[in-house]
């Protein structure tokens, strides 16, 4: 009895033996599976991915799997070694901003040593600005600064913890450029004069010239502006040296629009001999704007700014009063590059050149050739009606003038949004007026 009791027990043991020595072998097999499944889950997707998809990829049910295969090696997967890989490459399809923002986000919570972790940050840095900038081009003013002020944070907070990344530089640039959203000038000068130094041999050197000139200019001191614009020219740095070329061209234009302003105040203050002066000041201003607007063009024909700078060599000639070739220039622009954003702008500008040589036929035709127009904005579709109507008002031609308001009226019955806009006064009770004034009706 006593010897069964042993031997049953023996065997007991032996099998709860076999039993935990197959758990523990099985527990590893199953991590040794772990990552060899994490492996192949990860070269899954890299074949899925390739050609590499994009985020307007034309076949959305491809997107649609290489997304999902992204997240099942991270979700899967969490502890592999592509895991950061996976999340990074899916912030780079997302389906929103805001889902891309989450997953960088996850990506520098949850794997901070990673080697995509600054580039991460970056990403929600640079977008965070770029956002602030859209909101100060459109005059969304409300969060300007609190975006900025993201923005900064984050850009401060890559260059406190990865001092080594190769995104530093371009980092220390953008939270200058913050300061300066925010309406810090000083800091953001100071800022970029410390790396002007600190950097001076590195290639990023131009585009710390650059921002600094491009300040200058924004703060009117053309002189400044131009030494810096000049130094990069002069270098020929082919990504910043068109840009520089065109900074000078507008600090003479910026210039020659000042001193005009100058000479109209001395004409108020009855300084004629002031005044001249003051305007012959300008028209060097202008005439020096047209010789470098004219370099841009010859030397960066294929780039934006050598695109943009047809645009605005009509605008000074214009300025220096050479309305033909003003028309003819912008004309040109308008033929050659239809889809750039200043075009439309352009258009309606033809008008006030044609206004300003007192071709008043030429003029109302432009204005409503572009009131006619479905394809620009109401706003100025609406104020190129309303000078139709002021224009044949100005010369007496009351009928015409009628007619047009009538169609302004008929065309556009939402009022201009800018309430002190001079078109608002067009209404049925005004036009009945005219008539009664002038057409005895």
């Amino acid at each position: 009895m006593k010897k069964f009791i042993i031997a049953e027990l023996c065997v007991i043991i032996a099998i709860a033996a076999g039993f935990w020595i197959g758990r523990i072998t099985n527990s590893f097999n199953d991590y040794a599976q772990y990552y060899e499944n994490a492996d192949k889950a990860w070269g899954k997707v890299r074949e899925m991915n390739n050609p590499p998809v994009t985020y307007d990829e034309p076949d959305k049910n491809r997107l649609r799997k290489v997304r999902a295969a992204y997240r099942a090696v991270f979700e899967n997967y969490p502890d592999s070694r592509w895991a950061d890989d996976a999340i990074y490459h899916l912030g780079l399809l997302p389906r929103t901003d805001e889902e891309g923002f989450a997953l960088y986000r996850r990506l520098i919570r949850e794997y901070p040593d990673s080697e995509w972790a600054d580039d991460a940050m970056y990403a929600i840095a640079i977008a965070t600005y770029e956002i602030a900038r859209e909101l100060e081009k459109t005059g969304t003013l409300e969060s300007l600064t609190a975006y900025y002020d993201r923005a900064l944070a984050l850009f401060n907070q890559l260059i406190a913890t990865y001092p080594g990344s190769v995104l530093q530089e371009d980092a220390q640039i953008n939270a200058a450029m913050c300061y300066y959203g925010r309406n810090d000038v000083n800091i953001a000068l100071n800022q970029l004069e410390n790396l002007k130094i600190e950097l001076g041999n590195s290639p990023i050197i131009f585009r710390i010239l650059y921002n600094i000139g491009w300040i200058h200019l924004g703060q009117k001191n053309y002189e400044d502006a131009r030494v810096e614009f000049k130094n990069i020219a002069d270098a020929g740095d082919t990504e910043y040296a068109p840009r520089a070329s065109f900074g000078i061209a507008q600090t003479y234009f910026g210039e020659g629009q000042i001193t005009e302003t100058e000479a109209k105040y001395k004409e108020v203050e009855d300084k004629p001999k002031e005044a001249k002066a003051k305007y012959g000041v300008a028209e060097g201003k202008y005439k020096e704007a047209i010789t470098w607007y004219q370099q841009v063009i010859d030397l960066y024909p294929d780039t934006q700014v050598g695109q943009d700078a047809h645009f605005y060599i009509g605008w000074a000639y214009h300025l220096y009063k050479d309305y033909d070739e003003a028309i003819a220039r912008l004309e040109g622009a308008i033929a050659n590059y239809p889809n750039n954003a200043i075009a439309m702008t352009a258009k309606f500008y033809i008008g006030q050149i044609a206004e300003d040589k007192e071709d008043t036929a030429r003029a109302i035709e432009v204005y409503q050739n572009f009131a006619d127009d479905p394809t620009h904005d109401y706003d100025s579709r609406l104020q190129a009606q309303y000078k139709v109507g002021k224009i044949y008002q100005e010369i007496g031609d009351m009928e015409h003038a009628i007619e047009a308001y009538e169609k302004l009226i008929a065309d556009f019955p939402e009022p201009h949004q800018n309430t002190a806009h001079e078109s608002r006064k067009i209404t049925e009770n005004y036009v009945q007026t005219l008539k009664a004034e002038h057409l005895g009706e």
